[in-house]
Protein backbone atom coordinates (compact mmCIF):
# COMPACT_ATOMS: atom_id res chain seq x y z
CA UNK A 1 0.00 0.00 0.00
CA UNK A 2 1.36 3.42 -0.96
CA UNK A 3 2.08 5.89 1.83
CA UNK A 4 0.33 9.23 2.25
CA UNK A 5 2.09 11.83 0.13
CA UNK A 6 2.84 15.20 1.74
CA UNK A 7 4.20 18.55 0.61
CA UNK A 8 5.64 20.98 3.17
CA UNK A 9 5.36 24.70 2.36
CA UNK A 10 7.65 26.49 4.82
CA UNK A 11 10.12 29.30 4.13
CA UNK A 12 12.54 28.58 6.99
CA UNK A 13 14.90 25.82 5.80
CA UNK A 14 15.72 24.52 9.29
CA UNK A 15 12.04 24.27 10.23
CA UNK A 16 11.17 22.69 6.89
CA UNK A 17 13.92 20.09 7.14
CA UNK A 18 13.01 19.42 10.75
CA UNK A 19 9.41 18.71 9.75
CA UNK A 20 10.61 16.52 6.94
CA UNK A 21 12.85 14.47 9.23
CA UNK A 22 10.02 14.14 11.73
CA UNK A 23 7.45 12.96 9.18
CA UNK A 24 9.44 10.85 6.70
CA UNK A 25 9.32 7.68 8.83
CA UNK A 26 5.52 7.77 8.57
CA UNK A 27 4.73 9.53 5.27
CA UNK A 28 6.10 10.10 1.80
CA UNK A 29 7.32 13.72 2.01
CA UNK A 30 7.40 14.33 -1.73
CA UNK A 31 8.66 17.91 -1.70
CA UNK A 32 9.62 20.83 0.53
CA UNK A 33 8.68 24.24 -0.89
CA UNK A 34 10.69 27.15 0.54
CA UNK A 35 9.19 29.88 -1.66
CA UNK A 36 5.38 30.16 -1.57
CA UNK A 37 5.38 31.58 -5.10
CA UNK A 38 6.42 28.15 -6.40
CA UNK A 39 3.88 26.22 -4.31
CA UNK A 40 1.13 25.80 -6.89
CA UNK A 41 3.41 24.39 -9.64
CA UNK A 42 4.90 22.03 -7.04
CA UNK A 43 1.47 20.75 -6.06
CA UNK A 44 0.57 20.19 -9.72
CA UNK A 45 3.79 18.25 -10.22
CA UNK A 46 3.59 16.13 -7.05
CA UNK A 47 -0.19 15.74 -6.55
CA UNK A 48 0.01 15.21 -2.77
CA UNK A 49 -2.68 13.96 -0.42
CA UNK A 50 -2.05 16.75 2.07
CA UNK A 51 -0.09 19.98 2.47
CA UNK A 52 1.54 21.36 5.61
CA UNK A 53 1.36 25.13 5.19
CA UNK A 54 3.08 27.91 7.10
CA UNK A 55 1.23 31.23 7.32
CA UNK A 56 3.90 33.90 7.78
CA UNK A 57 5.98 33.67 4.62
CA UNK A 58 7.54 36.49 2.61
CA UNK A 59 6.30 37.46 -0.85
CA UNK A 60 3.08 35.44 -0.45
CA UNK A 61 1.58 34.54 2.91
CA UNK A 62 -0.36 31.39 3.66
CA UNK A 63 -3.73 33.12 3.99
CA UNK A 64 -3.39 34.47 0.45
CA UNK A 65 -2.19 31.11 -0.84
CA UNK A 66 -4.92 28.96 0.75
CA UNK A 67 -7.82 29.87 -1.59
CA UNK A 68 -5.64 29.22 -4.64
CA UNK A 69 -4.63 25.79 -3.32
CA UNK A 70 -8.26 24.86 -2.66
CA UNK A 71 -9.37 26.16 -6.06
CA UNK A 72 -6.66 24.45 -8.11
CA UNK A 73 -6.30 21.31 -5.96
CA UNK A 74 -9.70 20.76 -4.30
CA UNK A 75 -8.92 17.21 -3.16
CA UNK A 76 -5.76 18.19 -1.27
CA UNK A 77 -6.10 18.53 2.50
CA UNK A 78 -4.40 21.61 3.95
CA UNK A 79 -3.04 21.59 7.49
CA UNK A 80 -1.76 24.96 8.71
CA UNK A 81 1.37 24.63 10.87
CA UNK A 82 2.22 28.01 12.33
CA UNK A 83 4.01 29.80 15.15
CA UNK A 84 0.96 32.03 15.68
CA UNK A 85 -1.27 30.52 18.39
CA UNK A 86 -4.30 32.76 17.93
CA UNK A 87 -7.92 31.74 17.42
CA UNK A 88 -8.59 34.75 15.17
CA UNK A 89 -5.92 33.51 12.78
CA UNK A 90 -7.22 29.96 13.03
CA UNK A 91 -10.73 31.17 12.17
CA UNK A 92 -9.36 33.12 9.22
CA UNK A 93 -7.39 30.10 8.00
CA UNK A 94 -10.49 27.88 8.13
CA UNK A 95 -12.48 30.57 6.31
CA UNK A 96 -9.80 30.62 3.59
CA UNK A 97 -10.07 26.85 3.16
CA UNK A 98 -7.80 25.14 5.70
CA UNK A 99 -8.79 21.72 7.04
CA UNK A 100 -6.65 21.91 10.17
CA UNK A 101 -4.64 24.31 12.31
CA UNK A 102 -1.80 23.37 14.67
CA UNK A 103 0.98 25.43 16.31
CA UNK A 104 4.61 24.66 15.61
CA UNK A 105 5.03 23.99 19.32
CA UNK A 106 2.88 20.84 18.96
CA UNK A 107 4.42 17.45 19.62
CA UNK A 108 5.11 14.91 16.89
CA UNK A 109 2.20 12.82 18.16
CA UNK A 110 -0.15 15.81 17.93
CA UNK A 111 1.03 16.64 14.43
CA UNK A 112 0.51 13.10 13.15
CA UNK A 113 -2.93 13.01 14.80
CA UNK A 114 -3.84 16.24 13.01
CA UNK A 115 -2.69 14.85 9.65
CA UNK A 116 -4.75 11.70 10.25
CA UNK A 117 -7.81 13.77 11.13
CA UNK A 118 -7.73 15.99 8.05
CA UNK A 119 -7.10 13.01 5.78
CA UNK A 120 -10.29 11.49 7.21
CA UNK A 121 -12.14 14.62 6.16
CA UNK A 122 -12.36 16.09 9.66
CA UNK A 123 -11.67 19.66 10.70
CA UNK A 124 -8.89 19.80 13.26
CA UNK A 125 -8.15 22.70 15.62
CA UNK A 126 -5.33 22.10 18.08
CA UNK A 127 -6.38 22.24 21.74
CA UNK A 128 -3.34 24.49 22.23
CA UNK A 129 -5.17 27.32 20.44
CA UNK A 130 -7.02 29.57 22.96
CA UNK A 131 -10.81 29.42 22.84
CA UNK A 132 -11.01 33.21 22.65
CA UNK A 133 -9.26 35.37 20.08
CA UNK A 134 -6.53 37.69 21.25
CA UNK A 135 -7.69 41.28 21.34
CA UNK A 136 -4.79 43.67 21.55
CA UNK A 137 -5.41 47.34 22.34
CA UNK A 138 -1.87 48.36 21.44
CA UNK A 139 -2.58 48.33 17.72
CA UNK A 140 -5.39 50.86 18.13
CA UNK A 141 -3.05 53.24 19.92
CA UNK A 142 -0.55 53.32 17.05
CA UNK A 143 -0.20 57.06 16.28
CA UNK A 144 0.91 56.24 12.74
CA UNK A 145 -2.68 55.30 11.86
CA UNK A 146 -3.23 59.05 11.43
CA UNK A 147 -0.80 58.94 8.51
CA UNK A 148 -3.04 56.62 6.48
CA UNK A 149 -5.32 57.97 3.78
CA UNK A 150 -9.04 57.05 3.77
CA UNK A 151 -8.34 54.58 0.94
CA UNK A 152 -5.51 52.96 2.91
CA UNK A 153 -7.72 52.68 6.00
CA UNK A 154 -10.39 51.01 3.86
CA UNK A 155 -7.86 48.51 2.50
CA UNK A 156 -6.61 47.82 6.05
CA UNK A 157 -10.17 47.08 7.17
CA UNK A 158 -10.74 44.72 4.22
CA UNK A 159 -7.49 42.91 5.04
CA UNK A 160 -8.73 42.50 8.59
CA UNK A 161 -11.91 40.90 7.24
CA UNK A 162 -9.81 38.22 5.57
CA UNK A 163 -9.90 39.47 1.99
CA UNK A 164 -6.84 38.89 -0.17
CA UNK A 165 -5.32 41.33 -2.63
CA UNK A 166 -7.35 40.21 -5.64
CA UNK A 167 -10.61 40.36 -3.69
CA UNK A 168 -9.83 43.86 -2.45
CA UNK A 169 -8.96 44.99 -5.97
CA UNK A 170 -12.27 43.65 -7.25
CA UNK A 171 -14.22 45.27 -4.41
CA UNK A 172 -12.61 48.65 -5.03
CA UNK A 173 -12.63 48.45 -8.82
CA UNK A 174 -8.86 48.82 -9.20
CA UNK A 175 -6.00 46.60 -10.34
CA UNK A 176 -4.22 44.15 -8.01
CA UNK A 177 -1.03 46.13 -8.68
CA UNK A 178 -2.71 49.24 -7.25
CA UNK A 179 -3.59 47.30 -4.08
CA UNK A 180 0.02 46.09 -3.81
CA UNK A 181 1.14 49.72 -4.02
CA UNK A 182 -1.26 50.77 -1.25
CA UNK A 183 -0.29 47.82 0.95
CA UNK A 184 3.37 48.79 0.65
CA UNK A 185 2.45 52.34 1.64
CA UNK A 186 0.48 51.12 4.65
CA UNK A 187 3.41 48.98 5.80
CA UNK A 188 5.79 51.93 5.54
CA UNK A 189 3.41 54.22 7.43
CA UNK A 190 2.82 51.74 10.25
CA UNK A 191 6.42 50.52 10.46
CA UNK A 192 5.51 46.92 9.57
CA UNK A 193 8.26 44.98 7.84
CA UNK A 194 6.38 42.12 6.15
CA UNK A 195 3.16 41.39 4.30
CA UNK A 196 2.20 38.80 6.90
CA UNK A 197 2.84 41.35 9.65
CA UNK A 198 0.41 43.69 7.91
CA UNK A 199 -2.26 40.98 7.63
CA UNK A 200 -1.93 40.03 11.28
CA UNK A 201 -2.02 43.70 12.34
CA UNK A 202 -5.21 44.23 10.31
CA UNK A 203 -6.88 41.18 11.85
CA UNK A 204 -6.06 42.15 15.44
CA UNK A 205 -7.00 45.80 14.86
CA UNK A 206 -10.32 44.75 13.38
CA UNK A 207 -11.05 42.44 16.32
CA UNK A 208 -10.18 45.11 18.86
CA UNK A 209 -12.32 47.71 17.10
CA UNK A 210 -15.31 45.36 17.22
CA UNK A 211 -14.78 44.33 20.86
CA UNK A 212 -17.27 46.19 23.09
CA UNK A 213 -14.85 45.84 26.03
CA UNK A 214 -12.18 47.84 24.20
CA UNK A 215 -12.75 51.58 23.78
CA UNK A 216 -12.08 52.64 20.20
CA UNK A 217 -9.56 55.40 19.58
CA UNK A 218 -10.06 58.11 17.01
CA UNK A 219 -8.32 56.24 14.16
CA UNK A 220 -10.34 53.08 14.79
CA UNK A 221 -13.60 55.01 14.91
CA UNK A 222 -12.78 56.67 11.61
CA UNK A 223 -12.13 53.28 10.05
CA UNK A 224 -15.46 51.81 11.22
Amino acid sequence: MSRTRLVIIEDHPLVAQGLRALLEPHYDVAEVVLDARTALPALSRVEPDAVLLDLSMPRRNGIDLLPAIRREHPSVKVLVVTMHVDKALADLAFKAGAHGFVPKESTAVELRAAITAVLRGEKHLSPRVPKRAYRGTDVLGNPNLDRLTPRQLHILRLLGEGKNGNEIAEALGVSPRTIEYHRAGIRRALGIATEWGLVRYAIVAGLAARDPDVPATEPAARDA
